[in-house]
């Protein structure tokens, strides 16, 4: 088991440590900022953290689609019982409109639709191979996925879950995605292998066209879009 790190931001210090699965990954408040979600890549579980209490809530297999909501029970399984995750889940985002979060699972090559009301898997969908990071559009619309083992970007409509384009990124190891605040543009990092410089492409979300690119430094990671408010 490892931990997930409560970070005051004014004062850059750990407040906390919260054991959760085997290799945390990925991040996400909900909506209304109550609640963390992350997974345990190599235990295959969805931890929820109560972000008031600073504990977690709730755990959900992946794998099984095994309903654990006691705390202390589902902790001292998973563990106990740690096993080597097929799924290998490596990303949560929750809905920004709907109660539902959206998992890739980097190891089964799908992306898992958990219901946060009754707290178990209510979809699962294919994708291509090595989907690692996900986000949706603020305005609920689209849900967005790097194909990291493709080097592809893929969209879908989360009306339908239909996918709508699978876009080739400039170079190898796609990776991190930020959305702009209209809803329009994808920011996607891309990585590269060796001694290539990382890229950023910009995506169109109306025409799902590669539209621009611009080389950062080596290995581009996680990603985030800020507006400025003027």
């Amino acid at each position: 088991p490892s931990n997930v790190s409560v970070v005051d931001p004014e004062t850059m210090t750990e407040v906390t440590k919260i054991t959760t699965g085997s290799m945390p990954h990925g991040s996400r408040l909900s909506p209304d900022g109550l609640f963390q979600y992350s997974v345990a890549m190599m235990s295959g579980e969805l931890f929820e953290i109560d972000a008031l209490e600073l504990k977690v809530s709730r755990v959900l297999d992946l794998e099984n689609n095994m309903m654990t909501n006691d705390k202390k029970e589902s902790m001292m399984s998973s563990m106990v019982e740690m096993k080597h995750s097929m799924v290998k889940p490596t990303w949560v985002i929750p809905h920004p409109k709907e109660n539902i979060a959206y998992i890739a699972g980097n190891g089964s090559n799908e992306v898992i639709e958990v219901n946060l009301d009754k707290w178990e898997v209510s979809d699962r969908f294919k994708t291509g191979k090595g989907p690692y990071n996900l986000e949706i559009t603020p305005n609920g619309k689209l849900l967005i996925g790097t194909i990291k083992s493709e080097g592809k970007t893929a969209i879908w409509n989360l009306e339908n879950k239909q996918e709508l384009a699978v876009i080739k990124n400039t170079t190898s190891v796609s990776h991190g995605i930020a959305i702009s605040s209209d809803s329009k543009y994808a920011f996607i990092s891309v990585e590269g292998i060796g001694g290539e410089p990382g890229i950023v492409d910009v995506i169109d979300l109306n025409s799902y066209e590669l539209v621009s690119s611009v080389k950062v430094g080596k290995q581009a990671g996680g990603i985030a879009f800020w507006k400025k408010e003027i």
